[in-house]
């Protein structure tokens, strides 16, 4: 016998009727009664706060006056986490209860992609993102700070280190975010510090050198006090920046007025002779004793050593008298190439 749409809707109202009967009776004490329809060979039911699922997905109702209510079933696919999405046969009700039809139990922090008020629709699409946090702990080092304190006891343009620095050590607690297992954001969540970094204390000296300068050299540069690999601070006070230093012999010569140097230059006080291979031709000089007491101050290589054939000396220093370089004679310097 074949039966119409319309009979097997009337069975189906019936085994439901006969289902919710047993159930409510039972105060859900019970499990419920096995419920089949033409629609499906799966007879599991199941049952819970005045809700009966039938195994296509229609669920039976019932509200506080006892009205019983038919929910049509509807497929939906859901997606939790990184697996692929499945189809579930739910209710046609809200998001959040579909996910329970479904058994999926919702974390603390999960997300879903649409909100749990939400009613379903045939088909809909429904991500939950699982969302947990890894806390992590790293001991790292704390940098120490350099404190600089001026004295007199040293001359300008030195420095001393009073008290050695140390680093310190700090426990860090990083909190990640995961999100389906991959992490998507990491930040510190507590600092702990396990030992203190000491200071270290440099002198730095204020004092002014009691230099002597044979013979007046106007010569004067437009100098900076950075960019180089170390400072010095020149005979009126002023810190300057120098690209390297040359340290040796100097000595002295002199020429009558007019006379030319190597370069075409004529000679002058704050023009001195040096070994090009070593000091280029043009090369901004300053040049003083290594204690700073004497001082021929700032020149320019123009001219070259009769020196560079010995190697006993590395700069030649020009002054206008043959007194003044017999008096400066033969004694070491520090010559600072400033450029």
């Amino acid at each position: 016998m074949t039966i119409t749409e319309k009979q097997r809707s009337v069975i189906r109202a019936a085994a439901a009727f006969a289902a919710i009967a047993v159930v409510w009776t039972s105060g859900f004490s019970v499990s419920a009664k096995t419920i089949s329809d033409e629609d499906s060979k799966n007879t599991e039911t199941q049952v819970s706060d005045g809700l009966l699922v039938l195994p296509n997905g229609d669920a039976l109702v019932s509200d506080e006056n006892g009205d019983i209510d038919i929910m049509n079933g509807i497929t939906v696919n859901i997606k939790v986490g990184a697996s692929a999405y499945k189809k579930y046969e739910v209710p046609q009700t809200t998001v959040g209860e579909a996910l329970e039809h479904a058994n999926i139990a919702l974390g603390k922090y999960d997300l879903v992609s649409k909100s749990l008020d939400e009613e379903v629709e045939e088909n809909s699409n429904i991500e939950v993102d699982r969302v947990s946090f890894k806390k992590t702990v790293k001991t790292q080092k704390i940098k120490y700070k350099t404190v600089f304190k001026n004295t007199t006891k040293l001359y300008e343009g030195e420095k001393k280190t009073l008290k050695k620095g140390k680093k310190g050590k700090k426990k860090v607690t990083y909190t990640s975010k995961l999100v389906n297992g991959e992490v998507k954001k990491t930040y510190v969540t507590n600092t702990k510090v396990t030992k203190k970094a000491k200071k270290k204390v440099v002198l730095v000296g204020t004092k002014r050198k009691n230099y002597t300068m044979l013979e007046n050299n106007p010569t004067q540069f437009n100098t900076k006090s950075r960019g180089g690999i170390g400072t010095i601070t020149d005979h009126n006070g002023k810190k300057i920046a120098y690209k390297k230093v040359v340290k040796g012999p100097a000595t002295a010569y002199s020429a009558h007025p007019g006379a030319l140097t190597a370069t075409g230059a004529a000679v002058r006080v704050g023009g001195v002779a040096v070994n090009p291979a070593v000091i280029p031709y043009g090369s901004k000089l300053y040049i003083e004793s290594p204690d700073g007491s004497m001082v021929y101050g700032y020149a320019t290589a123009i001219d070259t050593g009769g020196f560079i054939h010995t190697s006993s000396t590395v700069v030649d220093l020009f002054y206008t008298s043959n007194s003044t370089c017999c008096t400066w004679g033969r004694r070491p310097v520090n010559i600072y190439v400033l450029a």
